[in-house]
């Protein structure tokens, strides 16, 4: 799951934050359909899986602001890891505690969830728990995205702040490496499947859409944007329902590369609504799951007790107006300003006399 840079996105990526919204809206619904199938069998529910490429259009966007970020502007290691913890710590911290205590109080609410603190403890230090296959993901389910985009930025600010890689090519390349060697060996530790998963390649694949924007968009005429653009979304339609499994970097990650070089080329529109939505996308990203459980797991339950029956199209609608607005509100109350306390007080140490 990217998260934004503020100051970078709103100088002149607004098309990032609406593709930004359009991923964390893409993953909420394939997680109703998905929910709503486990909990009712083998029903009629149609999962539309192709909304779980939200996540690897997000995996590419992380990369391409990552690359704008180190090659516009010199970064520290230091500075750099501590800009990316106050914007996801906060929240995801929060929100993980949360699930754990309802783990404690009411499992039932959370299906496969226990309360296992040795999980927790790898949740919070943001380290795929690869001890126990049954509980191999975070107590917060999406949090294994956040788990490989910490490991993205720390393979940043080492390359970056260390070896002076602005362009991150040398990082790149050795993303490569580490899934080829990962095909090649097929190693059976659980902690090095999660790291030399294809799926990092797609960190890649937005650097190089960055560099390839910077070098050669002014020289290609906008109907090939428009063309590519046109593809990607035909794709998506036709394929909504292929799960590429293990290869969900070749058919899910170039795709999404696809779709963000062509959207930086030719979404000109500007909605302040969407940026907006875009801003407050990961408190939607982090939130969004607690909104399905809470509406299928208890609200519409207690309704059938009263003999209501609430029409999907409403169930759908009502989950996201509920889920926009708390993710609005939860990003303007929450969010920004735990960032805002954590790096003043950074600033403020930095500056006491030692």
């Amino acid at each position: 799951m990217v998260i934004g840079w503020p100051k970078v996105i709103k100088a002149t990526l607004y098309q990032v934050q609406y593709l930004r919204a359009f991923a964390a809206l893409a993953v909420f619904y394939y997680h109703i359909a998905a929910t709503q199938k486990s909990l009712d069998g083998a029903s009629g529910v149609r999962v539309i899986e192709i909304g779980a490429g939200g996540v690897d259009l997000f995996f590419v966007i992380s990369g391409f602001i990552m690359a704008k970020i180190v090659w516009e502007r010199p970064v520290t290691s230091r500075d750099f890891l501590f800009r990316r913890i106050i914007r996801i710590v906060p929240l995801y911290w929060t929100a993980t505690l949360l699930v754990f205590a309802i783990a404690l109080v009411t499992p039932s609410l959370l299906g496969s969830t226990r309360a296992d603190f040795l999980q927790l403890v790898h949740s919070l230090l943001f380290v795929p728990y690869g001890i126990n296959p049954d509980t191999s993901v975070p107590v917060l389910l999406v949090g294994w995205t956040l788990n490989y985009e910490m490991y993205f930025y720390l393979l940043v600010a080492l390359f970056a702040g260390q070896f002076a890689d602005r362009s991150l090519m040398k990082l790149s390349i050795a993303l490569v490496v580490l899934v080829a060697l990962g095909l090649l060996f097929d190693p059976a530790n659980r902690y090095l499947q999660f790291y030399l998963d294809p799926i990092v390649l797609e960190f890649a694949f937005g650097i190089g859409v960055f560099h390839f924007r910077r070098s050669q968009a002014a020289r290609l005429p906008d109907w090939h944007y428009q063309s590519a653009f046109a593809c990607i979304v035909a794709a998506m339609i036709v394929f909504h329902a292929f799960d590429p499994g293990d290869m969900r970097a070749l058919f899910w990650g170039a795709p999404a590369a696809l779709l963000l070089l062509s959207s930086l080329q030719i979404l000109h529109f500007r909605s302040e609504p969407l940026r907006v939505l875009g801003d407050s996308s990961y408190a939607l990203y982090i939130l969004h799951l607690f909104v399905i459980m809470g509406f299928l797991k208890v609200l519409s339950p207690a309704m059938s007790q009263w003999d209501i029956q609430i029409p999907w199209e409403i169930g759908y609608l009502a989950m996201t107006v509920i889920l926009i607005v708390a993710s609005v509100v939860v990003h303007f109350t929450f969010e920004r300003p735990a960032s805002r306390v954590l790096s003043t007080k950074k600033t403020a140490q930095a500056h006491e006399p030692t």
